[in-house]
């Protein structure tokens, strides 16, 4: 019974077993063994495993010398069919582990081979799926790696249980671990609270918007906040609990200073396009001032016989036409500084002689008696190199403001020389500049006084010069008690000083002069002029000399006169100080219909024109105008 039981032994092993005799010839195979070959005893009895192809010869070595092998067989069935027994196996390859023992009887020695194979076919095909999938892991980890070094991205986890934040480098090996709490501490104040509130939301499991944060963050090192862009998604548990928030962040403080620098572009274009617009309005009215008394008193030239009323027509004609070309200046020097590009021709320059044919040209402007003009020309001997052209030019618009806002008091005018350097100034009594104002004072296009004659470029063009000659320009000014302009220029000086500053004061007086009025075709019209420019007034009440005429300077005014008095006809400026024409007219419209008015004014665009007529104007006419259209004009509506 025992005999029995231990024959049974061998076919209910789960392994192949196969026995040999001491020579290697097979002389036993279980079913199993059979099975996983292919074969059956009659067709493998006798074989040989010396002649077996898929044993190496190293393996056949050591058995021959008496020692155990084990191996790994990649069991190639074809080669077992063409040289051992014809195998049913219709797969080429199989594997085995397979262990041979060398049999031995009580006294050692050897009596056969005892083959054990286990077939791992299936587990082969399986490891190598988890090989090959290992493998796929790591090269999306190697490609993810790559995206994320070269995106500059850092991928977190915060572990819900732990409270921690793990930072993993493009290897996704752990290279930092800090708290909830001090990741906290790190993001801004004012986002902190928000930050907060979504990582409660996505541990909460809430419905959100979209799955990305933006926060600026200091990170231990960092000099100041960054801002990054946070992506977020979450790895659940068996019980759809988050247990884990993973954390793609991207810097994007280049970015949003890059958007910020084009939002900035964007308004700093739409400010300049409106500053340019209200520029052109501007130059429309600034050239066609002068233009209107250089024509008009040109006209009325021809028609005078008088010597002193020809000179007074001569000298107002001389003095607008400065007033052009002084506009012309600018807008040049402006297309200049468009292009990038300002002449600077340094020359030798004696400062001494300079500023005092400045002063001479200066003091023939002031025209208001209440101003007195000094110059401050402390050297015995003060030679420099510098550009004349430019140096008059800062020095012209520096007087030529203080002048403009100048009321009372004085102006004062001079240089100081130190090694190296130059500072000119120009100090006066004038208005000032309210604090509001100052950021804006060497800006393009700019005009702090809307009535005062000119570009706004004055300010800005001696900026321009400042830059390209690298000095420096600046100013201090206070409401109510004056300013002070002043520019540096640094350059090679050879100044002597006096022993005492020499100092020229000089008061201008403003004479009146008193013109005849000529003959006209409209006679004993009572009109009302409405212009805030001396020389334009003059030149209407020529044309006009043998009506009465009376003159408002604002708006306001017009307004108040009209109510008192009666007029044939109104010439409304558009522009004025306190009121507007446009402003002064709609209220005159309010309490009478019928009285004509007229706008004259330098605002040439067909907008001005809507804007007139919408207002009340029954007619409009532009400067400079002419005696015989505005004859014409008066004889329609009078």
């Amino acid at each position: 019974m025992q005999k029995e039981l231990l024959s049974l032994v061998p076919e209910y092993l789960s392994l192949g077993l196969i026995v040999y005799d001491k020579d290697g010839y097979l002389k036993y195979a279980n079913s199993i063994a059979l099975k996983m070959f292919g074969g059956t005893m009659r067709n493998v009895y006798g074989l040989n495993i010396f002649n077996d192809p898929n044993v190496t010869l190293e393996d056949k070595t050591k058995l021959k010398r008496g020692l155990d092998v084990s191996f790994e067989t990649d069991y190639d069935f074809d080669r077992c069919r063409e040289l051992l027994f014809p195998t049913i196996i219709s797969e080429s390859r199989k594997y085995f582990v397979t262990k041979v023992t060398i049999m031995r009887d009580a006294f050692g020695n050897q009596q056969g081979f005892l083959l054990t194979c286990e077939d791992i076919s299936e587990k082969k095909i399986w490891e190598r799926k988890i090989i090959d999938s290992c493998d796929e892991i790591k090269s999306t980890q190697k490609e993810l790696g790559l995206v994320l070094n070269a995106g500059k991205l850092i991928s977190w986890n915060y572990r819900i249980d732990e409270k921690m934040f793990y930072k993993f480098n493009d290897q996704f090996k752990i290279i930092g671990r800090w708290s909830l709490e001090f990741i906290c501490g790190c993001v801004h104040p004012d986002e902190r609270e928000g930050f907060i509130a979504l990582m409660n939301a996505v541990i909460g499991k809430q419905e959100l918007l979209e799955n990305h944060i933006v926060l600026r963050v200091l990170y231990p090192g960092d000099e100041d906040y960054r801002y990054y862009d946070f992506l977020f998604s979450t790895r659940e548990d068996k019980k759809g609990c988050v247990k884990v928030i993973i954390f793609i962040q991207r810097d994007i403080t280049e970015d949003m200073k890059y958007q910020q620098d084009l939002i900035d572009a964007k308004n700093k274009a739409e400010k300049s396009d409106k500053l340019k617009s209200a520029f052109l309005a501007n130059m429309s009215h600034e050239i066609r001032t002068p233009l209107n008394a250089i024509v008009g008193f040109s006209q009325l030239l021809a028609e005078v016989a008088e010597p002193e009323e020809k000179n007074e027509y001569k000298q107002l004609i001389e003095a607008n036409n400065e007033i052009l070309l002084k506009l012309i200046g600018d807008i040049l020097d402006l297309s200049k500084i468009e292009a990038g590009f300002i002449d600077i021709n340094r020359q030798e320059l004696n400062l001494i002689q300079l500023c005092d044919e400045l002063y001479q040209s200066f003091k023939q402007r002031i025209k208001n008696p209440r101003v007195t003009l000094r110059l401050i020309n402390p050297y015995a001997k003060c030679v420099t190199n510098f550009d004349k052209h430019r140096f008059t030019q800062i020095f012209t618009n520096f007087v030529t403001n203080a002048i403009k806002y100048t009321e009372q008091g004085e102006i004062v005018m001079g240089y100081e020389c130190m090694p190296g350097r130059v500072r000119l100034y120009v100090k006066d009594t004038g208005i000032g500049i309210s604090d509001e104002k100052k950021s804006r004072i060497f800006g393009r296009f700019e005009k702090l006084d809307d009535f005062a004659q000119g570009t706004g470029l004055g300010l800005s063009i001696c900026k321009a010069i400042a830059d390209s000659t690298g000095g420096e320009v600046g100013f201090k000014s206070k409401v109510n008690v004056g300013s002070e302009f002043w520019y540096i220029g640094y350059t090679n000086v050879e100044f002597i000083e006096k022993t005492q500053s020499t100092e020229v004061e000089k008061e201008v007086e403003v004479v009146e002069s008193y013109l005849p009025i000529p003959t006209l075709k409209i006679e004993n019209l009572n009109i009302l002029v409405a212009e805030d420019n001396d020389s334009n007034f003059l030149l209407i009440k020529k044309m006009l000399n043998d009506n009465r005429l009376t003159r408002a300077e604002t708006g306001a005014e017009v307004v108040e006169i009209v109510k008192d008095h009666p007029f044939d006809v109104v010439f409304m400026d558009i522009r004025m100080p306190v009121m507007n024409g446009l402003e002064a007219t709609a209220l005159i419209r309010k309490f009478n219909h019928t009285i004509p008015i007229i706008a004259l004014t330098a605002n040439a665009f067909d907008a001005d024109k809507d804007a007139a007529l919408k207002a009340g104007c029954n007619y409009f006419m532009t400067k400079p105008v002419k005696k015989l259209e505005l004859i014409e004009m008066l004889s329609k509506f009078c």
